[in-house]
């Protein structure tokens, strides 16, 4: 595949994937999904909540006991690269990761998910913070089946996304498979084992039935079954920071 003028090119089979309002479509034949809750009231909700770093910190902090700020600048570390180098956003949702601008990102940002909507505000931000499509790419995949080679990228980031996808040993395996030797994968995730008072927010926040926040310690299990060598967490509240290698 090659990129040009925001469209993927496939040399083998001559195929060409143009982006419709701002996002391309790489989801297997036969492969749509039903919609999602993000396609939804919520997805707009949250999106319009998310992007609002002003309210979001301390908001996070009475739901969940998170220090935000600090995943804040977690994210736009994680995203930071260099010329050449290619960071995953999976799930990119909304744009968070790169609505300030993303300065530091002087690779490639491929930004997946699977709601169309979630997707065309993400391509809406990279519009508003200047950002070119061949900078940060945008489009709607499955991340339990990226369409991407075997060590094609240099960093995986998953922010906030985690404890919305049901199998998480094949996200994790799908994340490994794609990352570079030496290669990093850094995240967040709402964990299921999170300490009071937070768990009771967590255990409420499953009812909606999309909600599936994993095991602090069966994340680092699959991790470890997926092929990162290191996994090292740091907790606060009911927010988990991931780092595998």
């Amino acid at each position: 595949m090659t990129l040009s003028a925001g469209a993927l090119h496939c040399s083998n089979c001559g195929a060409e994937h143009r982006p419709r309002r701002g996002v391309l479509e790489l989801l297997p034949p036969g492969r749509e999904p039903a919609p999602g809750v993000f396609d939804s009231w919520y997805g707009r909700l949250y999106d319009a909540g998310v992007n609002r770093r002003d309210l979001v910190v301390p908001g996070a902090f009475l739901l969940w006991g998170a220090d935000v700020a600090g995943v804040f600048r977690l994210m736009d570390s994680a995203i930071a690269c260099e010329p050449g180098q290619v960071v995953l956003d999976a799930p990119t949702g909304g744009g968070v990761t790169f609505a300030g601008g993303a300065p530091a990102t002087l690779g490639m940002l491929i930004g997946v998910d699977l709601s169309r909507p979630m997707l065309e505000r993400a391509a809406r931000r990279r519009r508003a913070a200047g950002l070119r499509p061949g900078r940060v790419l945008l489009a709607r995949a499955d991340a339990t089946r990226l369409p991407l080679l075997d060590a094609s990228v240099d960093r995986v980031v998953c922010f906030n996304s985690l404890h919305c996808i049901p199998r998480h040993a094949l996200v994790l395996e799908e994340f490994r498979r794609v990352l570079k030797p030496g290669g990093e994968l850094i995240g967040t995730t709402l964990i299921e084992d999170a300490p009071l008072p937070w768990r009771i927010n967590v255990e409420a926040a499953r009812l909606g039935g999309f909600f599936v926040p994993p095991d602090s310690a069966r994340l680092r299990r699959l991790a470890r079954a997926a092929g990162f060598r290191s996994w090292s967490t740091e907790q606060s509240g009911a927010l988990l920071s991931f780092r595998g290698e």
